[in-house]
């Protein structure tokens, strides 16, 4: 029987370098097996099928940012799993995400239905010759892009299944990063997104059932020499395990899935290592994130 409430870490790796083990950062939260993806970095739709999940199941996408380790392949779902053959998307999917910067002063960068939006046209012979040549759903119309904005706590998505929050979590430069909570009648989960340590994945994680939180472990990267501007840069926009630990603590998470792994490499920092670090400051349970790791959550008291 398939569990109601399952979390499928379909990508695990930190940054946008490709790494042996680990793949770019994506997650499935499935539900009643309907799918709910959260990012979609590189490798992510070869995670998705290979973990046995079908694009026509797929009920929306929630972006918690635009690096390209989160985004690289969120049009390539799509363009390559679209249409009714193979079980394709055919039905309109709501995606969300972080608008454009209204401080930057230079050209515009897009936001995530710019993103889309760029994708649709640079692809758009390919998506012509296919719609003309298929019975295929026009692609722009499956793709319902919408730039988030938030204040405090924000309903972002809500269907007869899952009511989706997001909250802003501190990842400078970027002027919005998003953490998300997914409420369901089975359970709980959240994803911290790539985040500094933070009240606001505090907030989002209360009395969750499983927090996914990204994790960075600093002496790593001093160890191969990293200078230290750059040590400073990812000390201000990641999360050390050990405040990973702290944070679940504070929030009465129930369980925490370590994810999002730099180093990515699990030859250059084992699970031991990784719960070493954790396990002083959080008493639950805790699992390292590896890519296509399945996890049943459910309600506990």
């Amino acid at each position: 029987m398939t569990d109601p409430l399952r979390v499928v870490l379909l990508g695990t790796a930190a940054g946008p370098y490709p790494a042996p083990g680990r793949q770019g950062c994506a997650n499935a939260v499935v539900v009643g097996g309907r799918v709910y993806l959260v990012d979609a970095g590189y490798g992510t739709l070869g995670k998705y099928v290979a973990a046995g999940l079908s694009p026509r199941d797929l009920a929306a996408v929630f972006v918690t940012h635009l690096h390209s380790d989160h985004v690289a392949e969120l049009f390539t779902l799509f363009l390559l799993g679209w249409g009714p053959a193979n079980q394709g998307v055919v039905d309109p999917v709501p995606v969300y995400g972080p608008g454009p910067d209204p401080t930057d002063p230079g050209p515009p960068a897009a936001g995530t239905a710019g993103l889309i939006a760029g994708n649709l046209a640079a692809f758009g012979q390919d998506v012509a010759v296919r719609q003309r040549t298929s019975d295929r759903p026009r692609l722009a119309g499956l793709i319902r892009a919408t730039d988030v904005s938030v204040a405090g706590e924000t309903v972002v998505h809500e269907d007869d299944r899952v009511r989706v929050t997001a909250r802003a979590v501190p990842h400078p430069p970027l002027h919005l990063a998003l953490g998300y909570r997914f409420e369901t009648e089975h359970g709980v989960v959240a994803f911290s997104g790539d985040t500094a340590r933070s009240d606001a994945v505090g907030e989002l994680a209360a009395g969750a059932d499983l927090l996914v939180h990204e994790a960075m472990e600093p002496d790593f990267y001093r160890s191969i020499g990293y200078a230290p501007k750059l040590l400073d840069f990812l000390a201000a926009s990641h999360t050390s395990p050990a405040d990973v630990g702290r944070v679940a603590a504070a929030a009465g998470a129930k369980r925490v899935a370590l994810s999002h792994l730099g180093p990515a490499d699990p030859a250059r920092l084992d699970d031991e290592g990784w719960l070493r670090r954790v396990r002083p400051h959080y008493s639950g349970p805790v699992v390292v994130g590896h890519d296509l790791l399945d996890l049943a959550v459910s309600k506990t008291v």
